[in-house]
């Protein structure tokens, strides 16, 4: 079974992106460890597209999240410029509370929650996909 919703790269979409998912959930069979793991990780995705992603054509990002189950896979689709997510590393842990920097430790978050990340870019669209136990 396939779910899918589309949004724009605002911030404003954050909440409907998460009440969409709680809301797909049951029909999905998911759990609330999966629900609570796939609405953090697109949570940090989807607001790092908001953030830092430049358009690559227009005005404006279009996002597509699609959820499959068996296997559990998320899909995050855009039309930004191109950036692989998967090929950095996430950030080091600060030494000490002083240390401490905001922001940064979302690709931590994802890599942790998930079991596999894969990104491609084709045909001016990027296709993130997340794979959950």
């Amino acid at each position: 079974m396939i779910r899918e919703v589309q949004l724009s790269a605002e911030v404003a979409e954050m909440p409907r992106l998460a009440a969409w998912v709680e809301a797909e959930a049951p029909g999905l069979g998911l759990s609330d460890r999966q629900t609570y793991a796939i609405q953090l990780c697109l949570e940090e995705v989807v607001a790092n597209l908001v953030m830092h992603a430049r358009p690559a054509a227009g005005a404006g990002i279009a996002v597509t999240v699609r959820i499959e189950d068996a296997p559990l896979r998320v899909t995050v689709e855009d039309d930004a410029e191109p950036f692989d997510l998967t090929a950095l590393a996430p950030a080091a842990p600060a030494s000490s509370l002083e240390a401490a920097e905001a922001g940064g430790l979302g690709l931590g978050l994802v890599t942790a929650y998930t079991t596999a990340r894969e990104y491609r870019s084709e045909g001016g669209l990027n296709r993130l996909t997340l794979a959950f136990d």
